[in-house]
């Protein structure tokens, strides 16, 4: 193998390791060859070391450099010899076949299998090759008549007999030059030697042949003619039925069990036409058995009548059943084209290539074409990106095919574009989502494209402002106003009320903290901000709050064949929070690593003191999550960027990064091939 820059300089060869520097262009032509094609396979000679051989040459390229490798089998006497001993093994019929190469360069035979070595005749023909033109005498047919129509049709064979050797061969070519030959012998014995063996054999055989059949026919004539005639004799009078019949005393062997044979077939004979008779009257019976049977069969087929007619009843039925369906269907139509037209979102129907198939009013107003004049356009030259214009972009060709891959719409697809209205004057800034439409065997047919009105968009945030500023002053101010006189009450309720009052004050006071805990999602999930918990703290032992979440958690796990422990130290101190804000947090995170664990994993929980916080990490034993999951766990989910069917997951850890936040944490995720995932996060502890 050898490795050269693009002027053909040799960076690293496999012959000479330790050197380099030297140029082989003009030695080896099939480098230039490759610098020029790009690739060249096929036979070489090298001018330096005097061998042909088998050479794959290509260019290639890395980082802005060039260069060629070149990887080459010389065709030696160890290649030669391992290849025939290889054909050997490989197929039986190719045992004793031997392999030589001549070079038309050097006119010498350049090397040959060690096979040859033993055989004087095909050796003896290798060396007067030397400082001949190889072409004169291998390019010769069987026979060497020098006509080949006649030659083949004699030996309808590839090659020629030569020095007691079958010779065939295979030119080696490079760039349309004649470089060599491949020369395939086997040993054969002589033709004439084998020419006058078999004409004696086959003398020998004819002769003897001749004499052994004379004899049987005389014996044959002796011993079959006489008791043949008996039988025939014997036979003809058993059929006229005369009334002696010659008995079979006169034979043996063969010819009386061949008498007995038709004593017994006559016999034979004659039951069969008894049972026949006794078959007729049988079939008579049968006959009458039949015609009861057909009586039996009529009144059965008059039942199944009866029942198919029940079953064209149910069929009417059913019929009925379809058409109120059908009707169904079409007022569900109509109310699902109602729908498209009285949308304030732009609708587009696609092909899987993108193509427009249908637009509702909303998109057609806004570009202020008609379907007819969009079907059949590709869907991004109406909705073009960001900055591009009409006369950059170009508007297509209405019904033009666009093909490719149905996947490939996917990765052109962006979640913001503009929509220019024919005329110029006016332009619509929108969001798109991209929904494809799958079959029954699961592949793409096409997709859906709804575009929102950014305009739109900007006023329902406005009106969400407005509904988290009345969430925030006018519902959780009065709510959280009030803890404090919660408070004062449940700790006066066991010495001043009945213990059924304090108890329904207690589940009232539940219900309090958590509607204030929806309220507080809501404003964590839509208005961009933590709020601060309305609940006393409490001094919680993380132990036992690891405990009750791990057995909360516990069928989950073993649905998914998972296997949970908790890892701490002791001595841990109890810190001051809200438990039902911690143990959430806890029990979303636990869920998670759970729900990202190959089967028969594990996941762990642990637990330690870090100065004045409590860190808590739940690790997943595999697989690793990618750098783009792991950076994105804990943003919520983005309409446009996310899959629908991860909302759940990624609402979930978004609500347990603003609760840790709202208890003074942080949290955070790391991942590692061959070590899985770890969520950690902290606490104070006061």
């Amino acid at each position: 193998m050898q490795l050269t820059d693009d002027k053909g300089v040799v960076i690293f060869s496999t012959e000479t390791p330790g050197q380099a520097g030297y140029s082989i262009r003009k030695d080896s032509p099939a480098i230039e060859m490759a610098m020029a094609n790009d690739y060249y396979k096929g036979a070489t000679f090298s001018e330096k070391t005097g061998t042909l051989s088998i050479s794959m040459v290509k260019q290639f390229g890395f980082n802005g450099h060039k260069g060629v490798l070149a990887v080459n089998q010389p065709l030696n006497t160890d290649f030669l010899t391992a290849l025939a001993s290889r054909y050997g093994i490989e197929d039986p019929r190719l045992l004793g076949v031997e392999l030589a190469v001549y070079s038309s360069q050097k006119n010498n035979t350049t090397a040959w299998s060690q096979g040859i070595n033993q055989l004087s005749g095909p050796k003896k023909f290798l060396l007067d090759l030397n400082s001949h033109d190889a072409g004169k005498v291998i390019n010769r047919t069987a026979l060497g008549t020098g006509i080949e129509q006649l030659d083949k049709l004699l030996i309808p064979a590839l090659g020629f007999e030569k020095d007691g050797a079958w010779w065939n061969y295979l030119p080696l070519m490079h760039n349309k030059e004649l470089i060599g030959y491949i020369l395939v012998c086997k040993p054969v014995p002589s033709e004439q030697s084998k020419f006058f063996e078999v004409l004696l054999l086959g003398g020998l055989v004819g002769f003897l042949g001749g004499l052994i059949g004379v004899f049987l026919a005389a014996k044959i004539a002796q011993s079959v003619d006489a008791p043949l005639r008996f039988l025939v004799r014997r036979t003809q009078a058993i059929a006229n039925n005369k009334q002696v019949i010659p008995p079979l005393e006169g034979l043996s062997g063969d010819w009386l069990e061949l008498g007995e044979l038709i004593d017994t077939a006559v016999l034979s004979m004659r039951s069969t036409t008894q049972s026949l008779k006794i078959q007729l009257n049988k079939q008579a019976e049968a006959v009458k058995e039949r015609g009861i049977i057909a009586e039996q069969s009529t009144q059965q087929v008059d039942t199944l009548n009866r029942q198919i007619t029940t079953q064209a009843q149910k069929v009417a039925e059913l019929s009925r059943h379809v058409n109120q369906a059908g009707r169904q269907a079409s007022v569900l139509q109509q109310q699902l084209d109602a729908v498209l037209q009285s949308s304030t979102e732009g609708f587009l129907i696609l092909d899987q290539y993108g193509n427009i198939l249908h637009a509702n009013p909303v998109f057609l107003n806004w570009t202020g074409a008609t379907e007819g004049e969009i079907a059949g356009r590709l869907c991004f030259d109406l909705v073009l990106k960001p900055g591009e214009t009409p006369q950059s972009h170009g508007m297509g060709q209405a019904f033009a095919q666009h093909g490719g891959d149905p996947h490939a719409l996917i990765n052109q697809f962006y979640p913001e574009g503009v929509v220019f209205h024919r005329g110029g004057d006016k332009t619509y800034p929108v969001m798109a989502h991209l929904q494809p439409l799958s079959g029954d065997d699961g592949s793409v047919i096409g997709y859906i494209m709804v575009l929102r009105d950014k305009s739109l968009r900007s006023e329902n945030q406005l009106l969400r402002q407005e509904i988290v500023s009345m969430l925030q002053d006018n519902v959780r101010g009065p709510l959280t106003g009030a803890e404090d006189s919660w408070h004062a009450i449940l700790a006066n309720a066991r010495n001043t009320m009945h213990p059924s009052v304090g108890q329904a004050l207690a589940e009232l006071h539940l219900h309090y903290e958590q509607l204030v805990g929806v309220v507080d999602s809501l404003l964590m999930m839509y208005g961009g901000f933590v709020p601060p918990p309305a609940t006393p703290k409490e001094q919680i032992a993380i132990t036992r709050l690891v405990a009750d979440c791990l057995e909360e958690v516990t069928p989950l796990a073993r649905d998914r064949q998972l296997l949970l422990d908790y890892k701490t130290v002791t001595g841990l101190p109890p810190i001051s929070g809200n438990r039902e804000a911690i143990t959430g947090i806890l029990r979303q995170v636990l869920e998670r690593m759970i729900m990202v664990t190959a089967a028969g994993g594990r996941v762990r929980v642990e637990s330690q003191l870090r100065g004045n916080e409590m860190r808590i990490g739940v690790s997943s034993s595999g697989p690793a999550l990618p750098e783009s999951e792991i950076a994105e766990m804990f943003v919520g989910f983005v309409e446009g960027r996310h899959s629908q069917d991860t909302y759940g997951s990624r609402l979930s850890m978004y609500l347990a990064r603003n609760n840790v936040e709202r208890l003074g944490g942080k949290i955070w995720a790391e991942s590692e091939a061959g070590r899985g995932t770890t969520t950690y996060f902290t606490l104070p502890t006061n």
